[in-house]
């Protein structure tokens, strides 16, 4: 059910669920300081207790209200990257509900850069907002993705495509260093302009520290395998011909990352309504900057077929 911010607003602060747009994926909505309306969450994507939840603000001064310390650097990243797709794992609060932490004793935390996220955030107050698909499902882009996963009733403010098409990326500061704790929309290059040094991945933990680190994401119902025979359906790429295959689904051009990486979901999805039984993936693309998340994502999907 489409319906205005305003709307959205005064579900959220009646301590409703609702979703909302971001420039990476559409999220599952609500007050970041309600245990009971956060547990709404998880029971609707049916998402483990133990995976935390990114909370999104709408200025930096709100960072006083989640977190107890905030590491070197941050001041640096935060103009360089918000509002934006990076997330920072940050010591946190008491007062920040252990539903949203999953346990830990650290918060998720990113401040959005979509129009319609930013102005329900600025009468509401922080907000979780995990992305708005049953848990493992490829995440929405659009409102209509959200639809698919919750049903036409479920109310949601339709913000358009989304611009990014991928999840932030998270980052934790970590032995002295930031780490990313889970690649998205930002590349560790990118992030690496600005604190002096390319962000390398976070060492393997037996508890999530970040959000999305752990658990089956991102995979359709189709069967998904790297391409070897390329004879039957397969996601490629405009410059490629796939002369044996029996369909091509094109993940867009080699030459705008960008473009793959905002249509990849939409893709996925694509799949599952049309009916594909498997598919074959062209991984063959720079091992480098974006190229790296769309592989990472593309790479879960297969391991879980």
């Amino acid at each position: 059910m489409k319906i205005q911010s305003e709307q959205a607003i005064s579900i959220l602060q009646e301590g409703g669920v609702v979703a909302l747009p971001t420039e990476t994926v559409y999220g599952l909505a609500a007050d970041a300081f309600s245990p009971s309306a956060i547990r709404k969450i998880f029971q609707l994507k049916r998402r483990p207790q133990d995976n935390p939840l990114i909370v999104h603000i709408h200025k930096r001064e709100e960072l006083s209200l989640l977190c107890s310390e905030l590491p070197p650097s941050l001041d640096a990243l935060i103009d360089a990257f918000w509002p934006g797709p990076l997330t920072f794992v940050l010591p946190a609060l008491a007062s920040v509900p252990l539903e949203a932490r999953g346990g830990l004793n650290s918060v998720a935390v990113r401040m959005p850069a979509h129009p319609l996220m930013r102005q329900v955030l600025a009468s509401t107050g922080p907000l979780v907002a995990p992305s708005a698909n049953l848990s493992g499902k490829p995440s929405p882009t659009t409102a209509e993705h959200v639809e698919e996963d919750f049903g036409g009733a479920f109310p949601v403010v339709d913000g358009g495509p989304c611009s990014r098409g991928l999840e932030s990326t998270v980052i934790v500061y970590f032995e002295g260093s930031w780490h990313i704790a889970r690649p998205g929309a930002l590349s560790g290059e990118e992030l690496g302009s600005i604190v002096g040094k390319t962000v390398l991945p976070l060492p393997k933990t037996e508890k999530p520290l970040a959000p999305g680190s752990h658990y089956r994401h991102y995979s359709p119902e189709a069967k998904l395998s790297r391409l070897t025979a390329g004879s039957g359906v397969v996601l490629g790429f405009d410059e490629r011909l796939y002369q044996e295959a029996s369909k091509v689904y094109t993940l867009g051009s080699l030459q705008d990352p960008q473009g793959v990486a905002a249509s990849l979901y939409a893709l996925l999805r694509r799949l599952d309504s049309e009916g594909v039984a498997a598919a074959e993936v062209d991984l063959d693309f720079p091992p480098s900057g974006l190229w790296n998340t769309i592989r990472e994502r593309l790479l879960r999907a297969i391991d879980v077929n």
